[in-house]
């Protein structure tokens, strides 16, 4: 016989077994084969980290079906196919310099907005240099939006100081 230990809620013996089970998520269901130490003398479930992981998984992936938005492997696929960073492509599609870490780690959800955007980049990487252009143009733009609000200031603190004397 295997290993044992003994449950925390009756004191009976758990075994290591890997039994069906099932992640629901708004209605769905995702069968899955999950590993963990069950108790025999009542329902109790002890899951160790890998265990865990899988209907981590297993959620993570229905969550992506239903909600029509992408896996973290596919974040980071389509990421790299571009040949951006993490923290590239952050700042260039947008969420931030650690999004695209949080999105491929499953630490944090991908929009739906977000996942279209991916999807369509997949199928067109050439439309990334649409968004470079178009993030060097607003930059520009910005850029001299505020040397004429600097400019401005500096006429009005001379105008101020002319008046001053």
């Amino acid at each position: 016989m295997g290993e044992t230990i003994r449950c925390h809620a009756c004191g009976a013996e758990m075994v290591r077994d890997v039994r069906p089970d099932e992640v629901v998520y708004k209605g769905r269901t995702a069968k899955i084969e999950q590993a963990g130490w069950y108790c025999r003398g009542c329902d109790e479930v002890v899951l160790e980290g890998a265990d865990a992981a899988v209907a981590d998984e297993a959620f993570i992936c229905l969550r992506a079906e239903v909600d029509g938005v992408l896996i973290p492997q596919e974040v980071a696929r389509i990421r790299r196919k571009l040949g951006l960073s993490q923290r590239q492509a952050g700042a260039l599609l947008g969420g931030g310099p650690r999004s695209f870490q949080k999105y491929e780690s499953g630490t944090d959800w991908v929009t739906r907005a977000m996942a279209n955007l991916l999807r369509l980049l997949d199928g067109d990487p050439s439309r990334l240099e649409e968004l470079i252009a178009s993030t060097d143009q607003r930059r520009r733009r910005s850029r001299r939006f505020e040397d004429a609000v600097e400019r401005t200031m500096a006429a009005h603190d001379e105008a101020l100081s002319r008046l001053q004397k």
